[in-house]
């Protein structure tokens, strides 16, 4: 953190965060990538894998574990390192998921979604990406994650600079069918390996609250 001021406020943000939007843990007491919670969705149509999400439609929302992205920039300076660290958490993370979504208090949710800034190869765990078609909420999020970025990171200026044409906010969908069909119970041996294989460039994991 850049200092303990920025640090008090990251904190006290996101426990406030957690609490307005009832965030659940995928396994209490064990940290994870992925915070979720059901909703009701409120943006515009979509279709991800053959089922369309209309405004009202329940879905699983989810969110970053900041703490988890803020500690592992903190610790390597290096953010290619950092993120790479990060892809072998989401590693472990996703079947988490994967179970996390079968909880009866889901089963008539058919979608996950989320908002990222940093979504490149995300297809590769079964997400799909859309752009942010409403300029307010693009605008709006924008801010909000570069913020969120900046209270994290202390070289988020650089970052930002130099990835400006990859840093904007995306909506990233997939069915709960597919997550589940990747990285549930019995499937395929070798389905998770994809997570690992970042080769360095570290540009699936995003920062949201």
């Amino acid at each position: 953190m850049p200092n303990r001021a920025a640090r008090a406020v990251f904190d006290a943000w996101e426990a406030l965060f957690h609490r307005a939007l009832h965030l659940e843990e995928l396994e209490p007491g064990t940290e994870h990538l992925f915070f979720v919670a059901r909703r009701r969705y409120l943006g515009r149509t979509f279709e991800v894998d053959g089922i369309v999400v209309r405004p009202g439609d329940p879905v699983v929302e989810m969110h970053m574990n900041n703490a988890l992205i803020e500690r592992a920039l903190r610790e390597d300076a290096n953010i290619v390192r950092a993120i790479v660290r990060l892809l072998r958490q989401a590693r472990v993370s996703l079947p988490a998921l994967a179970r996390a979504v079968q909880h009866e208090k889901y089963r008539d949710a058919q979608v996950l979604y989320g908002i990222t800034m940093i979504h490149r190869g995300i297809e590769h765990f079964g997400f799909h990406t859309y752009p942010l078609r409403n300029p307010f909420v693009r605008a709006v999020t924008s801010w909000h994650l570069t913020n969120i970025l900046r209270m994290v990171n202390p070289d988020a200026d650089h970052i930002l600079k130099t990835h400006r044409d990859v840093l904007q906010p995306k909506l990233v969908v997939a069915s709960k069918e597919k997550i589940i069909e990747m990285f549930g119970e019995g499937s395929l041996p070798g389905r998770e390996g994809v997570m690992a294989d970042g080769q360095g460039r570290g540009e699936v994991v995003s920062l949201d609250s």
